[in-house]
């Protein structure tokens, strides 16, 4: 073999070893804990809060303040606090809450922590009805 075939190869050979290193799987960014402790949000009925617990691994209570809400023929103001002494659970920085503490609706609220665990966002709907949004919060200075 000449010299310019085995240089021309060996340099293929470099090219393609490059190749497949730089094209290799992406390292991914660890995700974080959620960061404890209370965490706001505004919403169309007014304020929702919730509280993710010391170890990050639930939500222990949230609450819920309507200010003159209207959905489905039912008006609501005033304040409910929940709290769920068995946590719910956040399981791959996502939770989902389901409850039937108003006498008028049923309400879920999902929701979703980013990867530094410092910005969380989500949706809530009351139950057969028509009535649902969105969601972002930050923990509380």
């Amino acid at each position: 073999m000449s010299r310019k075939v085995v240089w021309l190869i060996a340099s293929c050979l470099a090219v393609a070893a490059l190749f497949v290193v730089s094209c290799g799987p992406a390292v991914e960014e660890e995700t974080a804990p959620p960061k404890s402790g209370e965490w706001p949000a505004s919403t169309k009925f007014g304020e929702l809060e919730f509280t993710v617990s010391a170890d990050s691994t639930g939500i222990a209570k949230i609450s819920f303040d309507f200010v003159e809400f209207k959905c489905g023929g039912s008006e609501v103001s005033g304040g409910v606090s929940i709290e769920n002494a068995n946590l719910w659970p956040i399981t791959d920085n996502q939770f989902a809450i389901s409850t039937s503490a108003f006498q008028v609706w049923d309400m879920v609220i999902r929701g979703e922590f980013d990867k530094s665990g410092t910005r969380a966002f989500g949706t809530w709907e009351i139950e057969d009805t028509t009535c649902s949004g969105t969601w972002e919060s930050s923990p509380a200075p």
